[in-house]
This record gives structure tokens, C-alpha cells and sequence, in this order.
């Protein structure tokens, strides 16, 4: 078809730099009428000039060989897709089988979990471990970066955790100490943000550090003061300035909520942020209930807010309550 193609004519007054290369005829490859693809032909052997009947052939063979091609980058882009599908299948499987099945329960606390994985599946994690009949350790964390690079080095703070925690360390040092082993296993510039605490049930103290995690919320008599003490991320260098712990005493319906940056920064369609203002404030209205309805709660607003977007990051909280 004529429509598809430029002749000499043409080339010679509006395409000059094309037609001084020798060019004499471009056919356009095309498909669902988009171009996709030049034929550049020169001149004919005999010198005669194309005509009707060359310029279709010319086309068909170009359409032929476009939609092959076509054919072939679809195929790659499926392959592509289902291997990335696959591997944030095993991201989720390695997500899933690092987080506690059930919480551990205890006389004196009461305490929810949950853990609401993107599309993404980023490398959020959290624990509860009994160490012995009078303490337990609880842990919340966010591996930098997705898929399953993330949830391996999520593997990783979660096997030094388990094994730590059991050690009788003091906290602050432990935290050195996993800062180091996480240090050496980063190689890629990731890091995570890193928080826990040795609650002893009999003495109802919660023994922190904060490892540049989102300052959790500890909620008492309707004030908010927010559990800062520690140092830096994990993983970003070994420990060269000691981390620093913080014991508080827990009374009675005191409530600790610890959350990723999924929670906080959760956006709407303005592209607005949940904000920690707006998650201050949803605490403070349901803070009489238990800690798996104060979770709840939290939850629904968070995706009331953000409704109709596709969530971003992995939405994780623990809640804790003293009774």
C-alpha cells in the first residue's frame, strides 16, 4: 500500500539526508495500523522503479517479520513476568514462614499481631519469643528493598534474633552485636530499621532499643510519649558508637504500639501520607479497648484512608497491653 510507504520522489525533497544514502524506498512495518518498523530498500538491480505491486509485497513480508518479532517480545515479556511473579511467590513463602503462627500468651499482657503483605512483599517482620517463665522478648522490623533479596535478610534477623535473645546479653549490647552480623551479611547497601525489648512479666518493665525504627507509641493515661532511645539502622556500618537501651515501667493499661512505615506512610489517591499525627489520633479514640480491637482499628483506618490505592508496602503492627 502506497499509504505505507515513502517513494524517491518524496525522499528527494523531504528527506534528503535518507535519500543521499541511497535510499529509494521506505515501506513502513506495521501492527493494528501502529509502525512499528522500517524497510529501507535501495535501488532496483535493473533500476527500474518500484511499483504497486513490490510496495505490497515489500509490506507483507515486513508485517510477516514485525508481528514474529512481536511474537518473540511478548513471549520474553510473559516468561519475564512469570518468573517475577514466581519469585514473589517465594518472597511471600519466606515472609510467611518467618512470622509467629500464633502469639505466645501471657498473664499480665495482651498481644495482637498482624502482618499485611504488598503486592511487592517488602521485608517487614516482627516476634514474640518466651525466653523463661519471667521475660519474653518482642521485635519489630523493616528490611530495605522487596521481593526476595529482602526476605532473605529478613531470614537473617530473624535466625540472629532467635538465638540472641536467648544469650541473657545485656539488650544493648545484643543489638551491637546483631548490627554486626547483619553488617557483614549486607552487600548491596540495604539496611534495616530495628526494634525490640525484654518485657519481665513480674516486674511488668519493658527493657528497649531502637535501632532507627519508627518510634513506637506508649500510650498512657491519654498522653503519647514515643520510645526513641538506641542508634542507627542495621547494617549500614559495625558498631562503633554503642546503642543505648531504655527501661520503662509498665502499670496497668499502659499500651505500646510498634508499626512499620507502611502504617504511617500509607497514601491516598491525593497522594497524601496516613501521617503518625493521623495515627496518634486513632489511637488515642480507641485506646480503652484490647489490643487485638485496638489493632483492628488502626487497620481499618489506615485502609479507609488509603481505599482505591494499590497498597505500596507491607502493613505490620504489634500491640501490646498491660492488664
Amino acid at each position: 500500500s502506497t499509504d505505507n510507504s515513502i517513494g524517491r520522489e518524496r525522499l528527494e525533497k523531504e528527506y534528503t539526508k535518507i535519500y543521499d544514502l541511497g535510499v529509494e524506498l521506505v515501506v513502513s512495518m506495521q501492527i493494528q495500523g501502529k509502525t512499528k518498523g522500517l524497510i529501507l530498500l535501495g535501488r532496483r538491480v535493473n533500476n527500474q522503479p518500484y511499483n504497486e505491486t513490490d510496495i505490497e509485497f515489500i509490506y507483507s513480508v515486513g508485517s510477516l517479520a514485525i508481528i514474529s518479532l512481536e511474537n518473540k517480545r511478548l513471549f520474553l515479556e510473559e516468561l519475564e513476568k512469570r518468573k517475577l511473579e514466581e519469585e514473589l511467590d517465594l518472597a511471600r513463602d519466606i515472609q510467611r514462614n518467618l512470622l509467629p503462627l500464633c502469639l505466645p500468651r501471657f498473664d499480665n499482657f495482651d498481644i495482637a499481631a498482624l502482618n499485611i503483605s504488598s503486592k511487592q512483599v517488602g521485608g517487614d517482620y516482627y516476634d514474640v519469643i518466651p525466653l523463661d517463665e519471667d521475660n519474653f522478648c518482642i521485635a519489630i522490623a523493616d528490611v530495605s528493598g522487596k521481593g526476595v533479596p529482602a526476605s532473605l535478610l529478613m531470614a537473617n534477623i530473624q535466625a540472629f534474633l532467635q538465638v540472641i535473645c536467648k544469650q541473657g546479653m545485656k539488650i544493648d549490647e545484643a543489638t551491637g552485636l546483631i548490627n554486626d552480623l547483619i553488617s557483614e551479611n549486607i552487600t548491596d547497601g540495604r539496611f534495616i530499621t530495628f526494634f525490640w525489648g525484654i518485657v519481665n512479666t513480674k516486674k511488668n518493665t519493658f527493657n528497649y532499643v531502637n535501632a532507627g525504627h519508627n518510634p513506637p507509641l506508649l500510650i498512657r493515661d491519654g498522653k503519647i510519649n514515643k520510645l526513641e532511645k538506641g542508634g542507627i539502622i542495621l547494617g549500614v556500618m559495625k558498631t562503633d558508637i554503642p546503642y543505648i537501651s531504655e527501661e520503662v515501667e509498665l502499670k496497668k493499661d499502659d499500651v505500646i504500639i510498634m508499626f512499620t512505615d507502611g502504617v504511617s506512610e500509607a497514601m491516598n489517591k491525593n497522594r497524601e501520607e496516613f501521617s503518625d499525627e493521623r495515627l496518634e489520633s486513632v489511637v488515642l479514640s480507641i485506646i480503652d479497648k484490647p489490643a487485638e480491637l485496638i489493632m483492628n482499628g488502626i487497620k481499618t483506618e489506615v485502609q479507609n484512608f488509603a481505599s482505591g490505592i494499590t497498597q505500596s508496602d507491607d502493613i505490620t503492627m504489634v500491640v501490646m497491653k498491660a492488664k
